[in-house]
């Protein structure tokens, strides 16, 4: 079976993703996105880099029914890969990565990586109206 090499995210779910941004322009934050089946709906924001707040936030969207879909970072910078090491830091099993930024004045940013092999494979993101 092929690896996919695009993600499709619902408008409603980058909407989310773009409040939380736009939230705190200027810090660092990490969360989790949800999923059900293989479709994401849900973003759950992180409080911190740390085994409660990724186990507050797996139960979350556990309670909802969901799945993890991917892990993301927000930040004020340009919307690079991050380091593996950081996603060591969450302390679990990251299937995808996405990289968000509003580094361009009023323009969401969006990049997704797949994770494998200990290596970042870039991947096409598209934004669906469902």
């Amino acid at each position: 079976m092929a690896e996919e090499t695009c993600i499709n995210l619902p408008r409603t779910l980058v909407n989310q993703l773009l409040h939380a941004a736009q939230s705190a322009p200027d810090s660092i934050r990490w969360g989790m996105i949800g999923a059900l089946g293989r479709t994401p709906v849900h973003c759950y924001p992180l409080t911190g880099v740390d085994a409660n707040s990724v186990s507050a936030a797996r139960h979350q969207l556990e309670r909802q029914g969901e799945t993890l879909f991917a892990a993301y970072r927000i930040d004020a910078g340009d919307a690079q890969a991050p380091a593996l090491t950081e996603l060591g830091a969450l302390g679990i099993r990251i299937p995808l990565v996405l990289r968000i930024s509003l580094g361009t004045k009023g323009v969401l940013q969006l990049r997704g990586w797949r994770i494998e092999a200990q290596r970042l494979v870039a991947l096409e993101i598209s934004i669906s109206e469902s």
